[in-house]
């Protein structure tokens, strides 16, 4: 059986390799199929042992350097873990300054994974007239006035001034300073409210008119793609039909209302009435209220040693490179003892389920562009399902980021606090469940004589490119890779290009001779046999998660205990 490796993975956060078994499949034009992913995240960190033994109040700083791609979902998972801790309930001023930075924070990451991160990849898919704008703009200014990159090139600045409202309410970014337990450390004024809009009416203008209308035509071109794998394959496999995993979705929910914050959004269970909903979703039933004490980890193919199926706040982390049969660096979350997808389309599933619909009024002059409107192509999940989630996330974050300025208006100058300050707790334990861009994230935290004894934090990462579990389940990344459609070809780019529009490979083959030939055979991978293939289609599903691996690994060991390691040759690259 051939087999092939891909490490490492460029265009997402983190180390993380794919070996991949191929087989042709007689009923699909005797092509290469994956039969079996194998995903590895291959970091090794130390990094949550920093906070043992420390002042609580620390870890809303600490956790933030996980990542510097996404510090502000750790800063909120951290600091609500603490709220919980201290019994501190943020006043309503709070809620919408906090509300109003993860917004334009969602705003910045979810237009640079488009653009920046998956868009080579659809660019080229989408072909000439329909793509051309969102590939990367590889012949510089001339070619983004020729439309190649232009919107490539529109993203960077606009995602910048997402970014600038990020460090106006947060001090700076990355790695944002004011949240606090119990608040923010920042009031609101008509200043820093005018600058908000300023800069976010230009990126609510991208996202509505812009961002939106590449997935349209995204939407559209996957239909030529369909007509081009009927004719090679004799079936119509389109980006609707590859990446799909079990149908369980799960979400934690984010921008909670100040007004019924302590009735609804305390409770986990609950959380109906914030923007995006709570819950765990199943094919063919829908959505149930979420139950965090349903969530657990495996560790059967990770490098520690710990038992299966402990609670976050009872998990252990052992580390043992050299474990029998373990190949990751992550272990396994579980929901109720079930493989659960976490992200953008898990979000969009428990938010408005099938169908959605999300306007597009302009926040100024109430001119209205029409209503976003998608329905999910794949129950299970999909490619495509996943990247117009985002951009709809994106689209409901642009929306709801002006309500909550102009809502936050009202309370300056009355007086109203941004804080309610408690104390340190000698003994107590909390948790904090948010969503950060890439799905599902909770910190956990026990605090005994004033000081962290313990501290988990369960990501996304971890979540989405898990290994297998004690009951040899993969992961959802690996399952969506091993779906069964996930073709190998063995053309280059261009060639795959040319077949889905006569020239337009050449155009691309051209660009990317010009930054480095050897980019000509972009994405091809060699087998064990030596044979070439290539991988476009198990990269663009990887991609299609948008991955954060520096998430998804952690290592907590008891106050001033120490572990030795000896860094065998095979890690020494990883460590």
């Amino acid at each position: 059986m051939p087999t092939f490796k891909v490490d490492p993975i460029s265009r997402i956060e983190g180390h993380l390799n794919i070996k991949c078994n191929i087989e042709k499949n007689p009923e699909l034009g005797n092509e290469y199929f994956v039969t079996e992913c194998k995903a590895s995240v291959t970091l090794f960190r130390g990094f949550e042992i920093f906070l043992i033994g420390r002042d609580p109040r620390d870890a809303i700083h600490i956790t933030q350097r996980i990542c510097g791609v996404c510090p502000n979902p750790h800063a909120m998972a951290s600091t609500m873990a603490l709220d919980d801790a201290f019994n501190a309930i943020p006043p309503p001023a709070a809620i919408l300054i906090r509300n109003i930075v993860e917004c334009a924070y969602y705003l910045y990451d979810h237009l640079i994974h488009f653009y920046l991160l998956i868009g080579p990849e659809l660019g080229v898919l989408m072909g000439p007239d329909r793509g051309a704008p969102i590939i990367p703009p590889v012949l510089g200014t001339e070619g983004i006035k020729q439309g190649i990159g232009s919107h490539y090139a529109e993203c960077v600045k606009v995602q910048r001034e997402a970014n600038e409202v990020v460090a106006l309410w947060g001090g700076k970014f990355p790695h944002i300073m004011n949240y606090y337990p119990g608040g923010v450390l920042v009031e609101p004024t008509l200043d820093k409210i005018t600058n908000s809009i300023v800069s976010l009416l230009d990126v609510w203008e991208f996202v509505a008119l812009t961002h939106i209308e590449d997935i349209n035509k995204l939407i559209e071109a996957n239909e030529r793609l369909k007509e081009v794998t009927e004719a090679v394959l004799g079936a119509r496999v389109g980006l609707e039909n590859i990446g799909f995993g079990n149908g369980n979705f799960l979400s934690f929910g984010m921008l909670p209302q100040p007004e019924d914050y302590e009735s609804d959004w305390l409770d986990t269970s609950k959380r109906e009435n914030s923007i995006i909903k709570a819950g765990a979703w199943k094919e063919g039933t829908g959505r149930r209220p979420l139950d965090e004490n349903k969530i657990t980890e495996d560790a059967k193919y990770s490098f520690y040693d710990v038992p299966d199926g402990l609670h976050p706040f009872d998990g252990q982390t052992v580390p043992d490179h050299n474990k029998a049969g373990a190949y990751s660096w992550t272990k396994a979350p579980r929901y109720d003892d079930e493989v659960y997808e976490v992200g953008p389309l898990a979000r969009m599933l428990n938010t408005q389920g099938l169908e959605w619909r999300i306007p597009r009024i302009h926040p100024l002059t109430g001119e209205d562009y029409g209503d976003f409107v998608y329905s999910v192509k794949n129950t299970k999940g999909s490619v495509l399902d996943r990247v117009v989630a985002r951009a709809a996330t994106a689209m409901i974050c642009a929306n709801a980021v002006f309500e909550f300025l102009k809502e936050l208006i009202g309370m300056v100058n009355s007086g109203v606090s941004n804080m309610n300050s408690k104390p340190v707790p000698k003994e107590a334990q909390g948790r904090g469940l948010w969503e950060a861009p890439r799905g599902a994230l909770s910190h956990w935290i026990k605090i005994s004589d004033y000081k962290i004894s313990h501290y988990q934090a369960v990501v996304p990462g971890t979540w989405n490119w898990s290994p297998r579990d004690s009951q040899d389940r993969p992961g959802p990344g690996e399952a969506a890779i091993q779906c069964g459609t996930t073709w190998i070809p063995t053309l280059n780019v261009p060639q795959i290009a040319n077949a889905l529009y006569p020239g337009w490979g050449d155009i691309v083959a051209d660009a990317l001779t010009k930054l480095n030939p050897k980019f000509a055979n972009l994405n091809m991978e060699k087998t064990e046999a030596e044979e070439q293939v290539n991988a476009t289609l198990p990269l663009l599903i990887v991609r299609s998660f948008d991955p954060c691996l520096a998430c998804g690994v952690h290592v907590i060991t008891p106050k001033h205990k120490t572990h030795t390691f000896e860094v065998s040759r095979g890690l020494s690259s990883f460590i």
